[in-house]
C-alpha cells in the first residue's frame, strides 16, 4: 500500500507560488542579461583592437588592409547594435517581473538586491569596463575631429613594431635618393 501512495506523489510535480516563480523569472532573465553583458564586452574589445588595425591599415596605405578592416567593423558594430537591442528587451522584460514602470531608468544597483551577490558583481564589472570601453571609443572616434586643422610645434606618434619598420625603410630610401643626388649625380629624361 505505501508504493501505491507514494505512486501519486513522484509524478506530480512542485507547484511553485507566485515569489518562487518570479524569483525564478529574474534569475534567469539576470542570466540571460549577463550573458548579452558578456558578449558586449567582447564585441568591445575585438572592435578597439579592429580600429587599431584600421589606423595601422590607413598609415600604411594599405587598401586592401582598410577595406578588410572597414568590413570587420560594420559587422562588429552591427553586432553591438543587436546586442544593444536584446539588452533593452530583456531588460524591460526583467524590470516587468520585478514591477518597475519605466525598467530603462533602472540602473545595474537598482538590480543587485534581486539578484545572488556573485552576478551583481559580473554586472558591476561588466558594466565598468563597457563604460571604460566607450569612453576611450569615444575618445579615440574624437581625436581626429579635435586635431583637424591644428598646427603643432612638436608631435609625438607611437608606432606598431610593424608600421616602424615601414617607416625606417621609407625613411632608408627617401635618405639614399638624398645622398645620390646631393654627390652630383645626373639623371637623364628622354621627353
Amino acid at each position: 500500500m505505501s508504493s501505491l501512495s507514494e505512486e501519486p506523489l513522484k509524478g506530480t510535480k512542485t507547484m511553485l507560488n507566485d515569489d518562487q516563480r518570479q524569483k525564478v523569472e529574474i534569475r534567469q532573465l539576470a542570466s540571460e542579461l549577463t550573458g548579452i553583458m558578456d558578449r558586449l564586452h567582447q564585441l568591445h574589445e575585438e572592435l578597439g583592437q579592429v580600429m587599431v588595425d584600421l589606423d595601422e591599415a590607413r598609415m600604411q596605405a594599405d587598401y586592401d588592409a582598410v577595406a578588410k578592416h572597414g568590413n570587420r567593423e560594420y559587422r562588429l558594430l552591427a553586432r553591438i547594435v543587436d546586442e544593444e537591442r536584446q539588452r533593452l528587451i530583456i531588460g524591460e522584460e526583467l524590470g516587468d517581473v520585478i514591477g518597475i514602470e519605466v525598467p530603462s531608468e533602472w540602473s545595474v544597483e537598482d538590480l543587485v538586491p534581486h539578484i545572488d551577490e556573485e552576478t551583481a558583481e559580473r554586472f558591476r564589472y561588466l558594466r565598468d569596463s563597457i563604460i571604460q570601453q566607450s569612453y576611450e571609443l569615444r575618445a579615440q572616434n574624437r581625436l581626429p575631429e579635435l586635431l583637424h586643422g591644428q598646427i603643432f610645434e612638436q608631435v609625438e606618434v607611437y608606432l606598431s613594431p610593424g608600421t616602424r619598420s615601414w617607416v625606417e625603410q621609407s625613411q632608408a630610401t627617401v635618405q639614399e635618393c638624398d645622398d645620390s643626388v646631393d654627390q652630383g649625380e645626373s639623371f637623364e629624361i628622354d621627353f
